[in-house]
């Protein structure tokens, strides 16, 4: 009998094949459709594919697609580089610029600093960068209090150009309202509505999955 997680994660890669086969198919049926819309038809199909849970997590970066392993800091904090960065890595002061996404436990995207053009679902790896999507990147001061703790924790030693994938337990994520919450907070309604389900929870095992890449490190 197959295990649970050997049935989540062939219904995974039965959803990324057809995922791939109907954007394919949207694609020759109208030869003439605009980069944006192909974007936007492959972000609303990938929105749809969970990634696994926290057990399976560090296994979502297969061999080739990480750097090294996950890390679990004493906070609770888990992170897993997938790209290495190049130049001073961040540190207490830093000002950091992150693009980023987030998704809930389960995997499920909430939003991103691209808004609804998420990345793609190739083994989890951010793909973000040289979009021409508009984007609003997290800009903020490590150690000021300006991002969510578990986040201002796990960005430490990233460096520019560095991609990282970060389990952020929810007691230290967001706070109540969460237009004083540290960020990066959402703007849309939807977006807010879904953290705020996940923290009226109250569960110690919830957290988030954030996907953050280093825009600049300074």
């Amino acid at each position: 009998m197959l295990s649970g997680s050997t049935m989540h994660r062939r219904a995974t890669r039965a959803s990324l094949v057809l995922t791939c086969a109907t954007l394919a198919s949207a694609m020759r049926t109208q030869p003439l459709l605009s980069r944006r819309a192909v974007m936007d038809t492959a972000a609303a199909l990938a929105a749809t594919i969970a990634v696994p849970a926290l057990a399976e997590v560090e296994q979502l970066a297969a061999p080739g697609k990480s750097v090294g392993a996950m890390q679990k800091l004493k906070s609770g904090v888990r992170y897993i580089d997938l790209k290495e960065g190049s130049g001073a890595g961040a540190s207490s002061g830093s000002r950091v610029s992150l693009q980023w996404v987030l998704r809930r436990s389960n995997g499920y995207f909430v939003t991103s600093s691209f808004g609804q053009v998420a990345s793609g679902p190739d083994a989890g790896i951010l793909k973000l960068s040289g979009m021409s999507a508009p984007n609003d990147p997290f800009l903020f001061t490590v150690g000021s209090n300006a991002a969510l703790p578990g986040l201002d924790e796990a960005v430490l030693g990233m460096k520019k150009g560095g991609v990282r994938r970060i389990v952020v337990p929810t007691r230290l994520s967001y706070t109540q309202p969460l237009k004083s919450s540290p960020g990066p907070v959402p703007e849309d309604y939807g977006a807010r509505r879904q953290i705020e389900r996940e923290l009226a929870k109250m569960d110690p095992e919830n957290f988030f999955v954030l996907e953050v890449e280093a825009v600049n490190v300074r």
